[in-house]
């Protein structure tokens, strides 16, 4: 069966909901301890990058906020530049951004205006 959209933003909120789980309570201290916890944060990070460049044109404009380039790119130089990932930019990831990805990809779409 074909996937849509649905299920490639369950994929983003999942990933979201499995950082969240595995980092809570955690500093960039006790995060950088604990390389299982890192290595989890990346794959989850990778599935949502990869679940962004699956989702259709339409729903990505119609979610403008959403950084689709950005979150696909992180995907990418996690895969293919692992060698030089860095651990404090990903835990700013996990601090900074994901909150907001969360809000952006469950806003429903804006309704077209209308003319005058």
């Amino acid at each position: 069966m074909a996937r849509g959209d649905k299920e490639w933003v369950a994929d983003i909120i999942a990933g979201i909901a499995d950082i969240r789980a595995d980092t809570a309570g955690m500093d960039f201290s006790a995060f950088t301890a604990k390389p299982a916890i890192v290595r989890s944060v990346l794959y989850s990070i990778a599935v949502m990058g990869e679940a962004a460049k699956k989702i259709s044109p339409e729903f990505k404009a119609a979610h403008p906020d959403v950084p689709w380039r950005a979150i696909a790119g992180t995907r990418d130089r996690i895969v293919h530049e692992y060698f030089r990932t860095n651990t404090r930019r990903i835990r700013d990831v996990v601090v900074d951004d994901i909150d907001a990805l969360e809000e952006a990809v469950r806003k429903p779409p804006a309704l077209p205006s209308s003319g005058p």
